[in-house]
C-alpha cells in the first residue's frame, strides 16, 4: 500500500500525484498547471528542446486512463528531478518558487512519505498564518521559508534550551538568504513559537524553540487562538 498522498498542494493548485515505485511523479499536464501554463504543450516543448538532458529516472511515458474521454493513452510523467529541470528552463513567474517547492516538499516525500514528512504540516501552519498576506495567488515563498526554518529549528534545537545561531549558517543550510532567516525568526517570535535574543555587533542570535507548543499545534492541525497566539491579519 502506498504511503504517498494522492494530491499535494502548490499554492492554490491541487496537484495529482502519480506513485511510481514509491516516488511522487507529476504528469506533464499537472506540471504545466503548477508552472502557470495554459496546457501541457508548453512543458512538452521544453522537454523536446532539451530531452538530451533528461534521463530515464527523470521522465518516461506511462499508459493511463484519461478522465476527459475515459481512454487509455501514453502520458509523459516527470520525477521530482525531472520537474525541477523543466522548471529550470521555464520562464514563468511561478518557476522559481516551484523549484524550491519541488526540492523541499515533493522530494521530502521520497525521504519520508506521507505523515512521516514534517514539512507538509509545518507548511500548512505557516501558510495559514502568513500564506495570503503577501501574494494573493500562487505559492507563497514566505510561508515556505517559515516552514523550512521551523523544520531546521526542530531538528537542531529540540531541547528547550537557548542556542546560538548564525543567520548566515542557517540560511546556507536551508537554501535561503540570511535576511529571510532573520525575518522569519522575528515573526516566529511574535507568534510565540520561539524565544529570540538578537545578537549585538555580529554575535549570533540566541534562539529557544518551544517545540512542545509547535507539536501541539501540529497535532491539532492549526494555530488557533486558544493558546494565546495572535492571528496574523
Amino acid at each position: 500500500m502506498s504511503l504517498l498522498p494522492t494530491k499535494l498542494t502548490f499554492g492554490e493548485t491541487s496537484l495529482t500525484i502519480i506513485d511510481r515505485h514509491g516516488e511522487p511523479w507529476l504528469t506533464a499536464r499537472e506540471l504545466a498547471r503548477a508552472l502557470g501554463y495554459r496546457d501541457q504543450s508548453a512543458v512538452l516543448r521544453i522537454y523536446a528542446r532539451n530531452q538530451d538532458e533528461f534521463t530515464e529516472d527523470m521522465t518516461c511515458t506511462v499508459t493511463m486512463t484519461v478522465q476527459a474521454d475515459d481512454q487509455r493513452r501514453d502520458i509523459r510523467v516527470f520525477s521530482p528531478r525531472g520537474c525541477h529541470l523543466i522548471a529550470m528552463f521555464s520562464r514563468t513567474s511561478q518557476a522559481k518558487v516551484f523549484r524550491r517547492w519541488v526540492l523541499h516538499v515533493l522530494e521530502a516525500h521520497i525521504r519520508g512519505s506521507g505523515e512521516e514528512c514534517q514539512l507538509m504540516p509545518l507548511l500548512a501552519l505557516t501558510r495559514k498564518r502568513w500564506g495570503h498576506a503577501f501574494t494573493p495567488r500562487g505559492f507563497n515563498s514566505v510561508s515556505l521559508n517559515a516552514a523550512l526554518v521551523l523544520n531546521y529549528l526542530l531538528k537542531a534545537c529540540d531541547d528547550n534550551r537557548w542556542h546560538s545561531l548564525s543567520y548566515r549558517e542557517m540560511g546556507a543550510a536551508i537554501g535561503i538568504s540570511n535576511i529571510s532567516v532573520y525575518k522569519v525568526l522575528v515573526r516566529l517570535d511574535e507568534w510565540g513559537l520561539i524565544g529570540r535574543k538578537p545578537g549585538n555587533g555580529g554575535t549570533p542570535s540566541q534562539v529557544r524553540v518551544y517545540s512542545s507548543k509547535i507539536r501541539q499545534q501540529l497535532k491539532h492541525g492549526s494555530l488557533d487562538s486558544d493558546d494565546g497566539l495572535p492571528w496574523l491579519h
